[in-house]
């Protein structure tokens, strides 16, 4: 189901929902509303200047509102955005649906280039780079349709290489690039994945293609330029564990969520999911993505040249337990099995591009993440409430979007 991030450069506009998050980081800098110190200014003894490409996405954005939370400067690359509005505003929804308080001393700590990612040797200046400590690059072309394969590989293998190249050549205080890929570059027909390059899997589509082709260049340019490197691998991203924020984007396990309401659209009172209901799905919450994030930027032991890391869930769920609560919250019966009616063939053609996925079941291994961040780190569990508070925030964002269509205002709403 691939990283979350919305397609490339997608804004992030969430709907804002309560936080009743208990505080889950040590850091005295990265609170929580009502832990926020007196002064709400930066709290960092160690400031970092950390370049972010795809900003405005789902991760881009929740690690800008992070990091500025934290008190380090961040670098930004963004399309079409000279005066930064788009990311500002992206990280502002991602600040709201983590529960932090960034002001104006945080924002100062933000800075946008704007560029032109298919000619980076000409529109990102050296001097850019020139500060750098870490890059984080999570910008992505998310299209699963082989049309579009020149696209993504344009963005996904190209973009990629040739800024790392740049950091390698001009960055001299970066100590690190971290290329944010995804855990389903192992393919199918595979269950068991370590954390380690895949040299013939069997990929579908052109996101899972360009990931796994960025992936093995990258590995090739760093036995040239020598600069370390860590592919960091997310599974199906979801929303905040505590608050349910996301972007609202219907990528992963939300394009099936997207399906059911559909469903709903239809005033179906069932449907049927052509689904295998007892494959396990790996879902990761957005906050622990971050957390995980941050927390190798401070790791030193176990460190090597190039790293792989599986940023997963410790726990998976069954198909039909991940998709209980959307259609409990939408008030629908959800069956599986071949599509009986038009309704469910409308509802198969929505998720097609995700069946493929939902319906094998990987183990990814994390040793070697685990390995690197020792104490530091968090499993990951995830039960009912949490994938509930996921789709609750999705689903009523998506509600909110459809009631703005002639004559669906009384049409739609959760019972």
């Amino acid at each position: 189901m691939g990283e979350a991030a919305g397609r490339r450069g997608s804004p992030a506009p969430g709907f804002p929902g309560g936080c009743h998050a208990k505080r889950e980081w040590s850091d005295t800098s990265l609170c929580l509303r009502g832990d926020v110190p007196e002064t709400g200014d930066p709290v960092n003894t160690l400031m970092r200047t950390i370049l972010i490409t795809g900003a405005t996405g789902f991760l881009g954005s929740a690690l800008v509102a992070s990091l500025l939370a934290e008190g380090h400067r961040v670098k930004t690359l963004s399309r079409n955005d000279p005066a930064g509005a788009r990311v500002r505003a992206a990280a502002g929804e991602a600040a709201r649906g983590f529960g932090l308080i960034l002001n104006d001393r945080h924002w100062e700590l933000l800075s946008t280039v704007e560029v032109d990612f298919r000619d980076l040797r000409s529109t990102l200046h050296p001097r850019i780079l020139e500060d750098v400590t870490h890059v984080w690059n999570s910008a992505a072309e998310m299209s699963y349709s082989l049309k579009k394969i020149l696209p993504a590989m344009e963005q996904n293998v190209m973009a990629s290489s040739t800024l790392y190249a740049l950091t390698a050549r001009h960055a001299r205080r970066c100590q690190r690039f971290y290329h944010v890929s995804t855990a389903y570059t192992a393919g199918f027909d595979v269950e068991e994945v370590h954390e380690a390059l895949h040299f013939t899997p069997r990929l579908i589509n052109a996101y899972q293609l360009s990931k796994w082709a960025a992936e093995t260049n990258l590995f090739q340019h760093h036995q040239e330029m020598k600069l370390p490197l860590t592919l960091f691998r997310p599974s199906a991203v979801i929303g905040h564990q505590a608050t349910g924020w996301s972007t609202g984007v219907s990528f992963g396990l939300f394009c099936l969520a997207e399906g059911i309401l559909h469903g709903k659209r239809r005033n179906a009172g069932q449907i049927h999911l052509d689904l295998k209901e007892d494959a396990r799905l790996n879902l990761v919450c957005i906050d622990t993505v971050v957390r995980r994030a941050r927390e190798l930027l401070r790791a030193e032991a176990h460190r090597q040249p190039v790293e792989i890391f599986h940023c997963v869930g410790d726990e998976s769920l069954r198909v039909a337990e991940a998709l209980e609560p959307a259609g409990s919250l939408l008030g629908l019966r959800v069956v599986f099995g071949p599509p009986q009616l038009e309704v469910d063939a409308e509802i198969h053609r929505i998720i097609k591009k995700n069946k493929p996925f939902a319906d094998s079941t990987w183990h990814f291994r994390t040793d070697r993440l685990k390995q690197v961040l020792g104490d530091a780190y968090v499993p990951q569990s995830m039960n009912r409430e949490i994938i509930r508070r996921s789709m609750m925030h999705f689903l009523a964002h998506r509600l909110q979007e459809l009631a703005q269509e002639p004559g669906m205002a009384t049409a739609l709403a959760m019972p």
